[in-house]
């Protein structure tokens, strides 16, 4: 990238806007359509014009690959990441600069290799669990949203990773208000004036309270676990007993909730959403389906036994799972703001401005995949596989702030449709239709309805 920033000008700002509150405006209804209406019209970088904030988007794989990753230095998570902080504090999402180094080596050992071995067996008892609950629904002819099953099961599994139980009983409360949560974030992203926190607007007060029972939920199982001495093996022991290098302090419970509350809210909301997206592409696929089923019981009939060391034995199931993740990414964009000045595509960007990465729009261009609109999961192939650019498919984000669980959710999603297919089929309500509803995650608007069929063998 050139220097002499300064001389250059902005990205072009479209003509289309409201009259009022600017072009970033428009992406509140059809977000994905607009987007890439723009990205046709006005090219690989441009400006949106919003109230008090500055916003690029840019949309080329060299672009997203400079702000991500070679200058990565200048750039912090954008407003959107900000407004998270309300509900995640301080952690590994939403914290910055050398603290952000000091927590992701202290996090990190949790997603190692050793911790991912003990914790498949846990992910198989879970997932089997799952398939006795959702045996009720089978053969019935009634459909039902499978999505707040998929909720409450990766709740499930993401916290016994870190508690070494469940949330059994607060389990529909805890995902109603990560619901609410994901929602009121893209309100106030939405909104072009927002009343700071503590005036107790209604919205204000329905996010604290929302908040408040989280917090309630971690504080009661961090102050027990204090209370109960005892060293477990799991993530949050390790954070209880981890110590900074240079001055041997532990986490106090301020920052065990803050890292907590970001593992738990994020490994749960992007898991079940590709999952449910995932059951209904393969629903609408028959072929592919037929092919997983094939190597599910291929594998397993000739004795495989499902555990960490043979996960990647099942090739076509992590393919399918990497084709559903292009179509319908879990977090449908990132993005990242300048603390300098800064030079992109020959225009300048201006300190402090958002600039946002649409993943969903490089996940579905026609300028680097085949039918991009198609579910072909031989895309992800293991011989091929390395040959797709990791700045045109980049689900879990990339360059430093790669997503630290992105081999957690793998295997989890892995082993969940391997003992879900080999004991179910999904099949889609006759007429329904699912809607990607762009919060920060990417849900099925209206639910997923289907109907489960117990599979013969």
């Amino acid at each position: 990238m050139e220097t002499n920033a300064a001389k250059k000008t902005v990205p072009p700002f479209p003509k289309e806007k409201h009259w009022l509150f600017g072009s970033g405006y428009l992406l509140r209804n059809r977000t994905f359509e607009t987007v890439k209406f723009f990205i046709e019209k006005y090219g690989d970088i441009f400006s949106l014009s919003l109230p008090l904030n500055r916003v690029v988007v840019i949309s080329n794989p060299e672009y997203a690959r400079y702000v991500l990753l070679d200058n990565n230095k200048n750039y912090r998570k954008s407003l959107a990441y900000e407004l998270l902080k309300m509900l995640l504090g301080n952690g590994l999402l939403t914290s910055e600069g050398e603290f952000w180094k000091k927590q992701r080596k202290l996090v990190q050992p949790a997603f190692h290799k050793r911790k991912l071995e003990a914790m498949a067996d846990m992910m198989v008892d879970r997932a089997r669990h799952w398939v006795d609950r959702l045996m009720v629904h089978a053969d019935t002819d009634r459909a039902f949203d499978i999505s707040p099953e998929m909720t409450a099961l990766t709740l499930d599994v993401i916290s016994k990773a870190i508690f070494s139980s469940g949330v059994e009983e607060k389990a529909d409360m805890v995902g109603e208000q990560i619901t609410l949560l994901n929602e009121y974030a893209i309100v106030k992203l939405n909104q072009p004036f927002r009343l700071p926190p503590m005036i107790p607007t209604p919205f204000n007060v329905r996010e604290r309270k929302a908040i408040k029972l989280l917090d309630e939920v971690i504080y009661d199982i961090i102050d027990n676990r204090r209370k109960e001495g005892v060293s477990k093996d799991d993530l949050l022991s390790m954070l209880l007993d981890a110590r900074d290098e240079e001055t041997g302090e532990a986490m106090d419970n301020t920052q065990l909730r803050d890292e907590i509350m970001t593992i738990f809210v994020a490994g749960n909301e992007t898991s079940s959403n590709a999952l449910s997206w995932i059951i209904y592409l393969l629903s609408q696929n028959p072929e592919a389906e037929a092919k997983m089923i094939a190597e599910i019981d291929g594998l397993l009939d000739a004795g495989t036994p499902l555990t960490f060391n043979n996960i990647s034995q099942f090739h076509y199931v992590k393919m399918v799972i990497e084709e559903g993740m292009r179509i319908y990414p879990p977090a449908w964009s990132v993005g990242r703001r300048n603390y300098e000045e800064d030079e992109i595509g020959g225009y300048r960007i201006m300190k402090d401005t958002n600039v946002l990465i649409p993943i969903m729009y490089f996940h579905h261009s026609a300028k680097y995949w085949d039918e991009p609109a198609k579910f072909k999961p031989e895309r992800f192939a293991p011989e091929t596989r390395n040959q797709i650019d990791r700045f045109v498919y980049f689900p879990f984000g990339g360059g430093p702030r790669l997503c630290i669980g992105n081999n957690f959710a793998m295997m989890e999603m892995q082993i969940i449709l391997i003992i879900f297919y080999r004991n179910f089929k999904f099949r889609c309500k006759p007429g329904f239709t699912p809607e990607p509803d762009p919060l920060i995650t990417l849900r099925p608007k209206n639910g997923m309805e289907m109907k489960i069929e117990k599979r013969k063998r």
